[in-house]
């Protein structure tokens, strides 16, 4: 919000305020310098204003108004821990009376009232003087732009306050009315002494208070009237010190080179993708052998002895050696038989199912068995796959990550 030059009809009803702020205290000094009684400055001045002023925020609310209530409320707050330490010398230690109870008679025009006047004696001290002080000085410091000094000057500034003019108006209605000390307290060094500490903490808690909601100062719709207390700048902060300049040291370069372009960064991604290799032409050794028809047998040519034997699977051979005289036996797909040579007399075959494929084979004598797996880890040396082992390997080559070793089966 932009700060604007103060108004007449601003100063107007700040001016309600402030008077409004001021009447408790003048109705006690009045009343003891015997100029009107406090009941009916109360009932004449205070409440009526006090009831204009209330409607008039809460209906016609201005920017000013938040400031007000800050001060408000930190009057009572210092007020009420002015009177821990008070109440403290007055019903504990003894050092001196307690007027607050009598004042509040004077209030309701009743001296054999006491619990009455101690209700009301603290109500007004707490709503009317506290909070009176409180919005006096918040609304005093935002016309002076103390919200824009360091919090020391502000703490201060508030303690100050709460002795001149607050302690020493108070003072000098004890000291100069004709029954001042009759009807308030006595003027001793003791109770001079704890009246002022009184007022010391009173000054302290409220300058405090301002330091902690100077922000609300930012809906003071005025600028400040004294121009020496506005924001400092920098001519009258103090001085900053810097550090002496290093003399500077020139060396002689060569000729300036251009900078070598940056390396661009790895290209890296979380997952390889692989590319297929493209399909083997037909003839090729390691081609695939062309998928047969299912539904008719293979022929098998039966050898014995030493001689291999050969099975013909469309138009290129499958040779099944044998080694000894172990049996071979060779996969098939499908329904497709498979001969297994041995060097004996007894030879046998048996079917294979599904993707197990076993061979057994009896030997002369023993009737040994032997059973291979229908899917070795790698070919036999010489020999040539069917169709569909050869295109499983195939795929599990185009599908491993390059780098590995060894090829797990998926």
């Amino acid at each position: 919000m932009a700060a604007t030059p103060v108004t007449t009809a601003g100063l107007a009803r700040v001016g309600l305020h402030v008077l409004l702020a001021a009447l408790p205290l003048l109705a006690i000094s009045a009343h003891v310098f015997g100029l009107i009684r406090m009941n009916w400055s109360a009932a004449l001045l205070v409440i009526p204003l006090a009831t204009s002023i209330v409607a008039l925020s809460l209906f016609a609310p201005h920017p000013e108004d938040r400031v007000i209530l800050h001060g408000f409320v930190w009057g009572i707050v210092a007020c009420a821990l002015y009177d821990v330490f008070r109440l403290d010398t007055v019903y504990m230690l003894g050092w001196w009376a307690d007027f607050i109870p009598t004042m509040g008679t004077w209030i309701v025009g009743d001296a054999s009232s006491h619990t009455a006047g101690a209700w009301v004696g603290y109500l007004w001290r707490y709503l009317g003087d506290g909070g009176g002080i409180g919005v006096t000085f918040f609304v005093g410091a935002a016309f002076l732009g103390l919200h824009h000094r360091p919090a020391r000057q502000v703490v201060a500034a508030s303690v100050a306050f709460a002795v001149f003019p607050v302690w020493a108006g108070l003072i000098a209605t004890v000291w100069l009315a004709p029954r001042g000390q009759t009807m308030m307290f006595p003027l001793t060094p003791v109770t001079l002494t704890l009246s002022l500490i009184g007022h010391l903490i009173f000054g302290l808690i409220m300058g405090l208070g301002f330091v902690r909601t100077r922000s609300a100062h930012r809906y003071w719709p005025w600028t400040p009237v004294v121009g020496w207390f506005a924001a400092p700048t920098p001519d009258r902060e103090s001085p900053v010190l810097e550090a002496p300049a290093e003399p500077t040291v020139r060396v002689a370069r060569g000729p300036s080179r251009p900078a070598a372009p940056a390396p661009a960064p790895p290209v890296t991604s979380e997952r390889p993708v692989v590319v297929p290799p493209p399909p083997l032409p037909a003839g090729h050794p390691s081609a695939p052998f062309p998928r047969q028809h299912l539904s008719g047998p293979m022929p098998v040519a039966r050898a014995t002895g030493s001689q291999p034997a050969v099975a013909r699977t469309g138009s290129q051979p499958v040779a099944a050696p044998a080694t000894g005289s172990q049996p071979v036996s060779a996969p098939r797909t499908g329904s497709h038989a498979v001969a297994g040579a041995s060097t004996g007399s007894h030879a046998l075959s048996g079917p294979s199912t599904g993707s197990t494929r076993t061979a057994s084979a009896t030997t002369t004598g023993s009737h040994r068995t032997a059973t291979a797996s229908a899917r070795p880890s790698t070919p036999a040396e010489g020999t040539t796959l069917d169709p569909e082992t050869w295109a499983l390997w195939q795929r599990q080559l185009a599908t491993t990550v390059k780098g590995r070793r060894t090829h797990r089966w998926r």
